[in-house]
C-alpha cells in the first residue's frame, strides 16, 4: 500500500465484505481503468445518524458554591454520515487523491492558497514529510491577532449552514471540470462518479441490523492457532456488539440482492453529496475557489490588511475594526452569490480584540446590539482570550466521559461474560487514558521474506488524547510563555485511578457475593 496511498483498507461492517492486502493488485487494474469505472455499479451507501450532545450554560439559573451555573441540555446536533461499501471506498479514495493533486497544482497561482487548510496535506517549514493539522492552523490565527494587537480588531468565526446537504450540483460539475482539465464535460469515468454522489442510494444501517441480525458475519480466530481466522454467519443482540464480537459484514451481496432490495432507498434531493466519503472532502474544496478568491481579494486589499482561513465549512476572518460591518455582509453576500450557500447569524461568531487598561482581550460581542460578553474565542478545537491559548473544556469532558464508558464496560465484562475471566485488562484502559499509552511510534510488521524478523510500516500508532494534548501544549509553549494547555490535563491521572478503584472494588465485592453464594448452595 505504500506503493499506493489511496488504497485504506478498512474492516467496518457493510454490504459484502472488506478487502484484503491480496486484492491490491486487482483493486490497482480495476480502479484506475476509466473504461471500466465508467460503467461500474456502484453499492448503496450504509446510513448512520450520529448525535453529538450539547450542553449551555442556564444564564437566568442560580450560581452554585463554585459560582458556576447549571448547564442545561440542548437537543443534540444530528450529523447524517453515509459509508461506502469496501470496493466503492477505494474508488471514492483514488479519485480524491488524483483530484486533490489536480486542485494543488490549480493552488499554486491562487492567492488563497494559504487559506485553505482543511484535506490538504500542507508541509510544516524546515520539517520534511511532517503535516500541519488543527493545532498548527488554530495557531496561525491566534498569531496573527496577536501579532496586530496594537489594533483594534474584529474576529470573525462563521459555519457555513448545512454544507454538504445544499451544494449546487451545477456549481460542483463545472468546478470539478475546471480543476480536472479547464474543459466544461467531465470524462466519462468521472461523470459516473460524481452521479453516484447526487443520485445516491442508500441504505439505513439501523434497518439493515435488524434484517440481518440473527445472521451476521464474523471473523474468528481457529482455536489453538492465532494466525488464521474463519467467517461465520452469528446472532448479535444489538449494534453496539458488533465491534465486539468482530463483526465484518451484514450480510453478502448475493443475499442482499436476492432479499434485501426493497432497504434501498434512493435520494431526492436536488442539492448536496454525501458526508463520509473519501471523495466528499476533496469536492468540498474544488466547490468553494470563487468564494474563497473573493473573500481573499476583499482581504488582501489595501484599506483591509486582514487574515482569512476556511477549515471546511467553518472559517475565520480577522479584520481592522472599521470594516466590520462590511465584511459580515460581504461575506453573507458572498457565500450566496458565489456558491448558493448560506451563512445565518445564529452561524456567525463576532469577537472584538483591543488593549483594556494595558492588557490585550478579547470578548464576544452580539451582532445586532454590540452588547459583549466576557466569552472567549474558540476555533479549531481551541480557546483564545488574548492572553493565552488553551483546548476547550468539551475536549477535555469527552475525553472523561470515553474513560468513565470504557471502565464501565470493562467492569461488566469482567463480572458478566461468560467468555472472560474476572480480570479488567489495566493495560488496554492504561494504554488508552494515561500518559503510558501516549507515546506516538511507527509501527513494524512482520517481515514476508524472514518471518523472524519485522520490518519498519507506514503506519503509526498515533497515541491517545493525550498525546493530542502534549502536541498542543509543545506547539503553544512559546505563544503561552508556558505550559497552560498541559496544565488542563494535570486531574487525568487522579480522575483515571478514581475509576479504577470503584471498578475493581466493584469487581470483588461480585466475587465475594459469589462466593458466598456458592457455599449456600
Amino acid at each position: 500500500m505504500e506503493d499506493h496511498p489511496w488504497i485504506k483498507l478498512k474492516k467496518y461492517p457493510h454490504i459484502g465484505f472488506p478487502l484484503e492486502p491480496k486484492d491490491i493488485s486487482y483493486l490497482e487494474n480495476y480502479i484506475t481503468n476509466p473504461v471500466i469505472i465508467a460503467k461500474h455499479s456502484f453499492l448503496p451507501l450504509l446510513h448512520r445518524t450520529i448525535f453529538q450532545r450539547k450542553f449551555r450554560a442556564n444564564t437566568n439559573g442560580f450560581k452554585n458554591k463554585s459560582k458556576k451555573r447549571r448547564r442545561v441540555h440542548l437537543e443534540p446536533k444530528a450529523r447524517e454520515i453515509f459509508f461506502a461499501g469496501h470496493f466503492d471506498a477505494q474508488i471514492y479514495s483514488y479519485y480524491s487523491y488524483i483530484l486533490s493533486e489536480k486542485y494543488e497544482t490549480f493552488l499554486k497561482t491562487k492567492s488563497f492558497k494559504k487559506a485553505i487548510v482543511a484535506y490538504r496535506k500542507i508541509e510544516i517549514e524546515g520539517k520534511k514529510d511532517k503535516h500541519k493539522c488543527n493545532i498548527d492552523f488554530a495557531l496561525e490565527a491566534f498569531q496573527f491577532i496577536k501579532n496586530n494587537k496594537e489594533k483594534e480588531l474584529t474576529v470573525i468565526v462563521a459555519d457555513i449552514t448545512k454544507f454538504f446537504d445544499n451544494l449546487d450540483h451545477k456549481i460542483l460539475k463545472q468546478k470539478w471540470s475546471e480543476v480536472w482539465d479547464a474543459s466544461k464535460t467531465l470524462p466519462k469515468d468521472h461523470y459516473r462518479v460524481y452521479k453516484s454522489l447526487i443520485n445516491m442510494r442508500y441504505v439505513n444501517e439501523d434497518l439493515l441490523f435488524r434484517n440481518y441480525k440473527d445472521r451476521i458475519w464474523v471473523k474468528t480466530y481457529i482455536e489453538n492457532d492465532s494466525k488464521k481466522s474463519q467467517k461465520r454467519q452469528k446472532s448479535i443482540k444489538h449494534k453496539r456488539y458488533l465491534k465486539d464480537n468482530n463483526a465484518i459484514a451484514y450480510c453478502d451481496k448475493t443475499d442482499f440482492f436476492k432479499n434485501s432490495l426493497n432497504l434501498i432507498t434512493k435520494s431526492t434531493r436536488s442539492e448536496g453529496i454525501p458526508q463520509g466519503t473519501a471523495l466528499s472532502a476533496t469536492l468540498a474544496n474544488i466547490y468553494m475557489m470563487d468564494f474563497d478568491q473573493a473573500v481573499q481579494d476583499f482581504i488582501d486589499s489595501d484599506n483591509v490588511k486582514g487574515f482569512y482561513q476556511r477549515y471546511s465549512d467553518d472559517l475565520i476572518i480577522v479584520i481592522p475594526r472599521e470594516f466590520q460591518e462590511e465584511t459580515i455582509k460581504r461575506l453573507r453576500s458572498l457565500v450566496y452569490n458565489k456558491v448558493k450557500l448560506e451563512i445565518h447569524t445564529d452561524k456567525t461568531k463576532v469577537y472584538q480584540f483591543q488593549e483594556v487598561n494595558g492588557t490585550f482581550k478579547g470578548f464576544e460581542v452580539d451582532e445586532l446590539t454590540g452588547e459583549k460578553t466576557n466569552k472567549e474565542l474558540e476555533y479549531l478545537g481551541f480557546e483564545y482570550n488574548g492572553q493565552r491559548a488553551i483546548l476547550k473544556t468539551a475536549g477535555y469532558s469527552k475525553f472523561y466521559r470515553a474513560m468513565k464508558r470504557s471502565f464501565k464496560r470493562s467492569t461488566s465484562l469482567a463480572i458478566n461474560a461468560k467468555s472472560t475471566d474476572d480480570k479488567i485488562h489495566k493495560s488496554a484502559l492504561y494504554k488508552r487514558f494515561t500518559y503510558k499509552g501516549a507515546k506516538r511510534r511507527k509501527l513494524y510488521t512482520p517481515d514476508p521474506l524472514n518471518p523472524n524478523k519485522f520490518k519498519e510500516s507506514f503506519r503509526y500508532d498515533w497515541g491517545n488524547y493525550l498525546s493530542y494534548v502534549n502536541k498542543a501544549n509543545d506547539a503553544f509553549r512559546h505563544f503561552n510563555q508556558g505550559d497552560q494547555i498541559k496544565r488542563q490535563s494535570r486531574k487525568a491521572w487522579s480522575n483515571f485511578h478514581v475509576l479504577m478503584v470503584k471498578s475493581l472494588n466493584k469487581i470483588e465485592t461480585k466475587k465475594k457475593l459469589s462466593s458466598s453464594y456458592k457455599k449456600k448452595s
